[in-house]
């Protein structure tokens, strides 16, 4: 039999059949609660009904005391630190007498009441026990800090029953405020707008002075609460109604003597109040919470302390792959180079090596490798932009594959100050990956280091052509039939000389790769006519057989042509004269002669252009002449009027204008837009300033020529 049913048969025994109830009212309890009644609803018996008891405050030290209702018999028993309980025996008639107990039975129900207390407040604790358990088994368990954060509240919830809310406040330390971050009967609002100060209402006071507080009625809590911000205040009512708060729990989360937040449980519609031994869970709850936490961010450090070693020793594997790899290209493009591969060979390499299809364009030649690519640009665009560049540049040009604009990355060649060309490769939105940007840089210094040598055999060619010509030019009888049979020229055949000479260009190197360049736009202009071509120091010597007497205007246009092109991408000044038609080898040096004294003309003037030897008149008279010396046969004569330029520009520019008009007064006093009385008085003045006779053919032949000087020069 156990310890309840005992009871219940010792009431019988004393109170018979009377109808009892019991009631409990532990420390907790605001009020007593029900644990039995014989009372039935459905009895025919008239019985009073049942009213709860009230609280009786003023045990002071007693064990039981006993009072009568006019309804009811009260047998109360007190129980220190532990509660009250009170058996009731319903008054059916006034005539019934109270059951009057003996001392032993007194202290028997007493004892037997202790005991059914003890058993249900055990029953209690071990119920409480397990969800203790399982809340700190579920901190605990998991390494997500958020998880922890949310967790608490819920559990503590769980094993407080007196409270039916909470909040958990972090401390952000960028801010210097206690920030929510977890909650459970408040509205998600409190984490928009709640910012507690240190130092602030409880939860404030609580973080600054490590202090646990406890408070059990709605008074106490308003007081404590009387110095929270008008902002905080209306955010916490704004998320649950803070009239209806009735108790307050809060305490410390802390991390050795560092505070990092705290934990509010709040009591809004629970009939229990909060205890000590609330207090001391909830704290446990929160050092449990703290190193959870601490456990949570020691293990986020060491996973990320991992996660960065492995992002480590992945870089660390494919730089070692891609070390690998780069040695292969490296081993690959020395291999080309000790190979003496042709530019041709190294683009198809390459493309192999990237997987990307990769074009050259060599700018001395203005040729395109693969040679069957097209053409996507203008070479003088293409100097323009890469001209003085030294890192790629990404670009749209035309494809005739696709009929469209493609996206192209273009790697300068560049040797010194010299452009030699580009490397053009294809891209995406990806654009180009390292390795390939790695391989691309590594062909580029064997293709420039290619087109150099390629540079320097012509060079030595061009040296052995330049003595070949200088050779047949001096030669005479058959000697000079013998040379030219060796350079495949024909006896009888006609023949033009064209001598370009370049100036205006003092780096060495970069003249040499001028000279490879126009070589290579003469090859173009005459490529489909026999011709002998080489370059020597700053000069270009171009030999070309004519087929027809139409050939020498042709050969201008061409050269014309050449020299418009050259000038779009100008690194040096370009004085090109044309000798006389050559009708047999015997006057090829003739022809070389008078192309060289035409280049000269125009270069002793500071001229560029092109210019036949035929075409240069009377300045053929000059060609030996400085300009120094021009420049002084034209002042002799014009110094007069340039004593005092304002005063005779008019006579100066009759002058000249008469002289330009073949002396005809009409004509000259017509582009003067002057009487022709006047000009003749002007002639006359002119004639006393210079004292010359325009009569006198070597005064007028004088004069003419300084004119003519004057509008060459």
């Amino acid at each position: 039999m156990n310890s309840f049913s005992l009871l219940l048969e010792k009431l019988h025994e004393w109170f018979g059949d009377q109808p009892s109830s019991i009631w409990f009212q532990f420390s907790r309890d605001r009020h007593f609660r029900l644990v039995f009644s014989s009372f039935h609803e459905n009895a025919t018996t008239i019985i009073p009904p049942m009213t709860v008891p009230h609280s009786d405050s003023d045990a002071n030290d007693k064990r039981y005391t006993y009072e009568s209702l006019p309804s009811q018999q009260m047998y109360r028993f007190f129980y220190e630190n532990e509660g009250q309980a009170v058996i009731c025996l319903a008054q059916a008639h006034k005539a019934n007498q109270p059951v009057i107990l003996t001392a032993d039975q007194w202290d028997l129900l007493w004892f037997g009441i202790r005991l059914l207390l003890a058993e249900e407040k055990m029953t209690a604790k071990a119920e409480e026990s397990k969800k203790l358990f399982e809340g700190i088994r579920s901190i605990s368990a998991t390494l997500d800090v958020d998880q922890i954060i949310r967790g608490i509240i819920g559990n503590a919830l769980a094993v407080i029953p007196a409270a039916d809310a909470g909040l958990l406040h972090l401390y952000d330390p960028s801010i210097d405020r206690l920030i929510p971050k977890a909650t459970v009967g408040f509205y998600d609002t409190v984490f928009k707008d709640l910012k507690m100060r240190v130092g602030e209402s409880i939860a404030g006071k609580v973080f600054e002075d490590g202090i646990p507080r406890m408070y059990k009625t709605s008074q106490e809590t308003a007081h404590a609460m009387k110095d929270i911000s008008a902002d905080n205040f209306h955010s916490l009512n704004h998320a649950k109604a803070l009239q209806d708060l009735n108790g307050l729990l809060c305490v410390p989360i802390s991390r050795g003597e560092k505070r990092i937040g705290v934990v509010v449980l709040h009591q809004f519609h629970q009939e229990n109040v909060f205890t000590e031994y609330d207090l001391d869970l909830l704290q446990g709850f929160a050092d449990q919470t703290s190193i959870a936490l601490q456990n949570a961010e020691l293990y986020a450090e060491v996973k990320q302390a991992y996660e960065h070693m492995a992002a480590i020793s992945a870089q660390l594997q494919a730089k070692h792959d891609d070390l690998i790899q780069r040695n292969h290209i490296h081993e690959s493009i020395k291999q080309l180079s000790l190979q003496n591969k042709d530019a041709e060979t190294i683009i198809k390499t390459l493309s192999k090596m990237t997987g990307h299809p990769i074009y050259f364009a060599d700018w001395l030649e203005q040729k395109m490798y693969p040679e069957k690519s097209g053409l996507f640009f203008s070479w003088d665009e293409l100097y323009t932009l890469l001209n003085k560049r030294r890192q790629p540049v990404s670009v749209n040009l035309f494809s005739p594959a696709s009929g469209d604009d493609q996206r192209f990355c273009l790697y300068p060649l560049i040797n010194g100050s010299i452009f030699l060309g580009c490397l053009m490769l294809p891209v995406d939105e990806r654009g180009l990956s390292d390795l390939t940007r790695m391989t691309v840089e590594q062909g580029s210094a064997v293709l420039i280091l290619d087109l150099v040598k390629k540079q320097s055999i012509s060079s030595v060619l061009y040296k052995r052509a330049h003595d070949l010509f200088q050779e047949l030019i001096a030669s005479k009888g058959n000697e000079l039939f013998d040379r030219a049979h060796s350079m495949g020229l024909q006896p009888q055949a006609k023949y033009y000389v064209i001598y370009a000479h370049l100036t205006q260009c003092h780096d060495l190197a970069l003249l040499e790769a001028n000279i490879h360049r126009l070589i290579t736009r003469c090859k173009w202009a005459f490529n489909k006519t026999q011709m002998f071509v080489y370059g020597f120091h700053n000069h270009v010597t171009l030999l070309i057989r004519t087929l027809g007497s139409r050939d020498g205007k042709d050969i201008r246009e061409r050269l014309q042509q050449a020299y418009d092109e050259w000038e779009l991408g100008k690194e040096a000044s370009l004085s090109i004269g044309v000798g006389s038609m050559a009708s047999g080898i015997e006057q090829i040096s003739k022809s070389y002669e008078e192309a060289k004294k035409a280049a000269l003309y125009l270069t002793n003037r500071s001229r560029s252009g092109v210019v036949h030897y035929k075409d240069l008149g009377v300045n053929r008279l000059m060609l030996n002449q400085s300009q120094a010396d021009i420049d002084a046969f034209i002042h002799d004569v014009f110094a007069p009027l340039w004593q005092d330029p304002e005063k005779y520009e008019e006579w100066e520019q009759s002058i000249i204008t008469y002289m330009k008009c073949s002396q005809s007064p009409q004509l000259t006093a017509k582009e003067l837009h002057i009487h022709v009385n006047t000009l003749y008085q002007r002639l006359r003045k002119v004639e006393e300033l210079l004292h010359i006779d325009l009569r006198n053919p070597e005064d007028l032949l004088k004069l003419q020529l300084a004119c003519h000087l004057r509008q060459e020069g």
